[in-house]
């Protein structure tokens, strides 16, 4: 999966997943439930460690997707401030260069691109402040963190509090 593409086509991807439907599955397993059970866990194979994949789950009559999306990232967004810091999950370390591409959900609905650019040496980066002054008019953001080499993480936070 393209995951920069994905999100810039459909950055709200929480709320609705049909946008993947166009996705042929690489990979495809029927599963009985065993009896009495109403829950049951699947390990993904192999071949899909450290991908990021949609899996989706279909029982029923009912059909649901979920993205995962293979990471080594902490991100902490902190809303109050509309900063991000990045971090190796596993070190703590603090990841610069990593980049971060911000879309926004305005007051009336609308969708739009609001900002982008990449982690300081801290590992932050300002997904709020921007010359124009637009932040008055928007609802909540959408938020990509992306590394070639860490992976990538889609965070969404409210504007911070005036």
């Amino acid at each position: 999966m393209d995951i920069e593409l994905l999100f810039s086509r459909k950055p709200f991807v929480k709320e609705d997943h049909s946008h993947f439907t166009y996705i042929q599955p690489g990979f495809s397993q029927k599963v009985n439930l065993p009896k009495g059970k109403t829950a049951h866990k699947i390990n993904l194979p192999n071949q899909f460690n450290g991908s990021n994949v949609m899996v989706e789950a279909a029982a029923g009559g009912i059909r649901q997707s979920k993205a995962y999306y293979a990471n080594e990232l902490a991100v902490q967004v902190i809303q109050n401030y509309g900063h991000v810091r990045v971090t190796h999950e596993k070190t703590s370390e603090p990841l610069s260069k990593v980049y971060v591409k911000v879309y926004c959900r305005l007051s009336n609905g609308q969708t739009r691109f609001y900002k982008d650019g990449y982690t300081d040496l801290r590992g932050r980066f300002d997904y709020v402040s921007i010359s124009t002054g637009d932040l008055d008019g928007v609802r909540e953001f959408s938020i990509l963190v992306f590394s070639d080499k860490h992976g990538a993480v889609i965070k969404e936070a409210m504007p911070p509090k005036q």
